[in-house]
Parts: C-alpha cells; structure tokens; sequence
C-alpha cells in the first residue's frame, strides 16, 4: 500500500512538473510574441514610446486611471490637486491648472507633459524655488511703537 502510495505521488509530481515547464515554455513564447508586436507598434508610431512613458509619468505624478487615459490621447485636462515630484520627493499642490501632453519644445521628437504650457519639471523646480525662498526668509517681528510722535 505504501509502494502504491510512493508511486502515485511520484506519477502526480512528474505530471505537475510537466505542466510548469509546458506553462514556463508558453509564457516565453508569449512574451516574445508581445515583444515583437511592440517592436513593429513603435516602427509604425514613432510616438508609440514616449506615450507609453507618458503614461507611466501620469501615474508617477498622480493621475488616475481616467485623467491619464485623457491626457495620452492628446486631450488637455484641467485638475486641481496635489502632484508627485519624483525628483524632489514631494508633493506639490496645484489649483485648476491646464494639463496636455505636447512635443517637447527642444526636442521634437520627445513628448512632455506641460500644465499650463509649461514642461511639467520645469513647473516643479519653480515650485520647488518658491517653497526654498519661502522657507529661507525669515519672519520679520513687527516692531511695537511706543506711540505716535509729532
């Protein structure tokens, strides 16, 4: 009874063992299926990358799934919020500001994000130097008068 045992688990291992690596080999064939697909999509699109990293930014930044969708096809979108500068690693609040993907004015074949026709790094450095001059200029006390003098 044990041998029958020993045997049967070892005959379910092998089977299990087949279907990982028929499943390994599958996955493999599909990846490399949507690698190719990709590689002609970015032949035919010139832009089909940058959208793609577009994409990423607008979640990164903190789009959510609808508002990115709106901005990779092109469309502007207005917000009012908190925005992730990943190169300041902070937030920054925006209110009502006009986002849209545009050519990146020094290089056209990039694509940027712009919120208010400004390359959206650019608007986090400002950002950022507002938040430094606000931080470093110490609050003045109001001097107290001793009355009026005449």
């Amino acid at each position: 009874m044990q041998a029958d045992h020993s045997r049967q688990m070892a005959e379910v291992e092998r089977k299990y063992r087949r279907e990982i690596a028929d499943k390994e080999t599958k996955h493999k064939e599909e990846i490399s299926f949507l690698k190719t697909v990709i590689a002609r999509a970015a032949a035919w699109f010139p832009y089909f990358r940058e959208m793609l990293r577009i994409e990423n930014l607008c979640r990164l930044v903190g789009f959510d799934e609808r508002q990115t969708a709106t901005l990779v096809k092109g469309k502007p979108l207005e917000y009012a919020g908190e925005l992730y500068s990943e190169e300041h690693g902070r937030k920054f609040t925006t209110e009502k500001a006009g986002f849209q993907v545009v050519k990146d004015p020094t290089d056209g074949t990039r694509l940027v994000l712009a919120i208010d026709r400004k390359p959206i790094a650019e608007w986090f450095k400002e950002q950022f130097e507002k938040l430094r001059q606000n931080i470093r200029r110490p609050i003045q006390p109001q001097k107290k008068g001793r009355g009026m003098k005449i």
